[in-house]
Order: C-alpha cells, then sequence, then structure tokens
C-alpha cells in the first residue's frame, strides 16, 4: 500500500478513492460537459473495466482520470476551480446600505450558530432561519447591524454542542416530533 501524500495524514495507507477526488471528478466532468454515457466509459477504461462509477476506483486510477479531465479543461481553456468559495460566500453584499450587516458578521452569525446547532448538516440553514423569526427575521441575508447585536448576544448564552450532545439533543427532538 502506497502513501497518499498531501490528501490525507501522512502515514496512512489509501487503497481506495477519497471523498476530495470522487468531488474533484464531478466537478472536472461537469466543467469539461462530459455526459453520463463518456463518462461511464472513461471510468471504464481508466479502472481497467471494472467499475463504471469512479467510487469503485482505487486512488491511483483516480487520480489518472482526474489528470485526464484536467487536461481536457486545460485545451478547452476552462477555469473549473472554486476560487476562495468559503471566504467569498456573503461577499456581493458587501456594498449594502450602512444599517445592514457586514459580509464578516453574517459569516460570524454562521458560524457561531454552526458552533451550536443540533441540526444536521443538511437541516442547519432551515434550523437558522426558523431562529432568526425569533428576531423578526426570514433569513440571514436581511440582518441589520442591530439585529446582529440581539442574535449574537442569543446566541452567545446558548451552549456550544459536542457531537455527543448534539446526538441526544437529536434524539430528543425526534422524540417530541413522534409524540
Amino acid at each position: 500500500m502506497a502513501k497518499c501524500g498531501s490528501t490525507c495524514k501522512k502515514g496512512t495507507p489509501v487503497t481506495g478513492i477519497t471523498a476530495g477526488q470522487i468531488k474533484k471528478i464531478k466537478t472536472l466532468q461537469r466543467a469539461v460537459g462530459v455526459d453520463d454515457g463518456v463518462y461511464e466509459l472513461l471510468v471504464k477504461e481508466y479502472s481497467g473495466g471494472r467499475t463504471r462509477s469512479c467510487t469503485g476506483m482505487d486512488y491511483y486510477e483516480a487520480g489518472r482520470l482526474i489528470d485526464h479531465l484536467e487536461n481536457i479543461a486545460m485545451k478547452m481553456n476552462i477555469k473549473w476551480q472554486k476560487v476562495n468559495s468559503k471566504c467569498d460566500k456573503y461577499k456581493c453584499l458587501a456594498d449594502r446600505d450602512d444599517e445592514m450587516a457586514t459580509p464578516a458578521q453574517l459569516r460570524m452569525i454562521e458560524a457561531m450558530w454552526k458552533e451550536r446547532s443540533y441540526a444536521k448538516d443538511i437541516d442547519k440553514e432551515k434550523m437558522l432561519r426558523r431562529f432568526l423569526e425569533r428576531f423578526g427575521v426570514s433569513d440571514i441575508l436581511f440582518l441589520t447591524k442591530e439585529d446582529v447585536r440581539r442574535v449574537k448576544r442569543a446566541l452567545d448564552n446558548m451552549p456550544i454542542l459536542t457531537a455527543v450532545s448534539a446526538a441526544r439533543r437529536r434524539k430528543q427532538y425526534a422524540l417530541r416530533v413522534q409524540a
């Protein structure tokens, strides 16, 4: 078994495809415009005919497929990489009215909520919207600077959840919903 280097912790043996490789393959597939039929043929070719899905490939086969798709993207002059996706989430809101919350404040509220929410990742945004309704706001994008102060104060009073306490709260919530 080979060492993977930068994709995982050094010294960890890798035999199968990593989640990052799957994400990269799918992103490149969409960027280059490879349809499902051609994609299956490419995966079959690079896996030695073992599988038609990239999830069945091993680490090195996936690496060669990624190299192939990157070469196609370069030849087509396609820029496929995301640029600062997390940092720029609210960047387009920087030129708003002075009363509205700044992008930094919105990121702070979102980060505080993620630390304190017991909802699964899929439901965290929905639960945040429901939490913000207590302050008369339907979405995080509509927060004013005064709302940010009130929401921050409320979030400061909520405990930061560990994985165990979050699972316990989800279970309690599910039991309440069933009853």
